[in-house]
């Protein structure tokens, strides 16, 4: 373990801790009347670049002050939800595109769109499903700064080569070629034990995006959803052929086994070691793995499913102004200038992030910052992103209720076909009105 390292991240957390506590307590240790943006990062580059760009902001705004806090990621949420009751909310918060909707249901933003009128910002210089998504009923309410599609796969080109397996197309779909590829990239030990998987999950496993490719989806609209469809022929088929890559081929890892294979965040630490040959995720994972010299890996496309067709999920951040700010000029002047080319620039260049702004994200700053050598292939998977259903309570669904039942289908107990339908059927009782 590298120490000094851990240090530095000790370090960090404990002055963001400080700095959330501040900001939390109503930032007396600051002017009272500052802007109050509310962040959620774990990367310090990024944290560096926002903290500069407050001073930035700053200088060229007089009589302007910004109170910065980093709020950790899995307490962002219930923090502003808390804050905001409490009338203590930050004037400007960075909101995830899929948190997005609860917020914006219960009226937390204000709506920024006579602004972007007024100012001259065009609509047309943001990846369109990203900033559609920020824009119900056609107002702005946010916005966006970054996309993250969820649709590349990580393929480790040694392990594929030694295989004697051809490194995967834009083209390739699943089950074929992509089963072929999956059964020659396993390798076992002389007692037949596997040491080397095809495929895992970094977050735990799922096969939304095989559902996703397959023409499926979580309810009947993305942004009008009445009901789950979860139980749909296309989903069923796409999370029946994640299951049989577990127990029926025998070329993904069941969780328990991913657990026992090291003790790092499941199959990042996998992939980086060699025991896995393709993870699908996000771009941010690329400035870790170059930081392991001896990884030789690359990127393509999440496979199309078997109609031909291609999706994944995606994530993506955007600044919105809480309702009832008090300094809403002075906020609006900070959002877009954090929402702007300069910035987005300067956190596009870590390598972590996929830029909002198509003229970013086509630039040298971001194709060429670190990352793997098929980048490239980013700017046009924003067409085929899909984020979660526009529908209230849809955490409390996700999370609460189908993931807990899911959990049968991946530790092998049930099988998909058996689950599905059922907890559909129940949901769209409780949640869908019967629909």
């Amino acid at each position: 373990m590298n120490f000094h390292k851990f240090d530095r991240i000790r370090a960090f957390l404990i002055l963001a801790f400080i700095s959330s506590f501040l900001f939390l307590s109503g930032c007396k240790s600051r002017e009272e009347n500052a802007v109050r943006v509310a962040v959620f990062t774990s990367d310090v580059a990024t944290i560096k670049i926002l903290n500069t760009a407050m001073r930035d902001i700053e200088s060229r705004h007089p009589g302007l002050k910004i109170v910065l806090a980093n709020i950790p990621y899995n307490d962002f949420q219930n923090k502003i939800t808390t804050m905001m009751a409490a009338g203590n909310a930050p004037d400007i918060v960075s909101t995830e595109v899929n948190n997005f909707v609860d917020l914006y249901l219960r009226g937390a933003f204000e709506d920024l769109t006579d602004l972007a009128k007024r100012d001259g910002i065009d609509p047309k210089i943001y990846y369109d499903s990203v900033l559609k998504r920020y824009s119900p009923g056609g107002r702005i309410y946010a916005l966006p700064t970054d996309i993250a599609p969820f649709g590349l796969v990580y393929y480790n080109k040694k392990i594929f080569t030694e295989a004697g397996v051809p490194f995967p197309t834009a083209k390739w779909k699943w089950p074929e070629p992509f089963l072929t590829y999956c059964k020659k990239l396993v390798k076992k030990d002389a007692s037949g034990k596997i040491i080397r998987w095809a495929w895992g999950d970094p977050y735990g496993t799922g096969g939304d995006n095989f559902m996703l490719s397959n023409g499926g989806y979580y309810m009947d609209s993305e942004e009008n959803p009445t009901k789950l469809t979860l139980d749909s022929p296309e989903s069923l088929e796409a999370f029946r052929f994640r299951w049989d890559l577990i127990y029926t081929f025998k070329v993904s890892p069941e969780p328990s086994q991913i657990q026992a294979f090291n003790f790092g965040p499941g199959a990042e630490t996998l992939f980086v070691n060699g025991q896995i040959a393709m993870m699908p995720s996000g771009i941010w994972h690329t400035p870790n793995f170059l930081q392991h010299k001896d990884l030789d890996f690359d990127v393509v496309e999440f496979p199309h499913g078997p109609r031909g067709t291609q999706g994944w999920g995606s994530g993506g951040s955007g600044y919105a102004m809480t309702k009832g700010c008090k300094k809403k000029d002075q906020a609006w002047e900070v959002i877009k200038e954090l929402a702007g080319e300069k910035i987005e620039s300067q956190v596009a260049s870590t390598g972590l992030v996929q830029p909002s702004l198509v003229k970013v994200a086509e630039s040298d700053i971001f194709l060429k910052s670190p990352g793997p050598a098929n980048k490239k292939i980013l700017l046009k998977m924003p067409k085929e992103a899909h984020f979660g259903p526009f529908v209230k309570n849809w955490n409390e669904v996700w999370y609460g209720q189908i993931g807990p039942a899911m959990d049968k289908v991946w530790l092998g107990t049930q099988k998909p076909e058996e689950v599905l339908p059922k907890i559909v059927k129940e949901l769209n009782q409780k949640y869908f009105g019967n629909k």
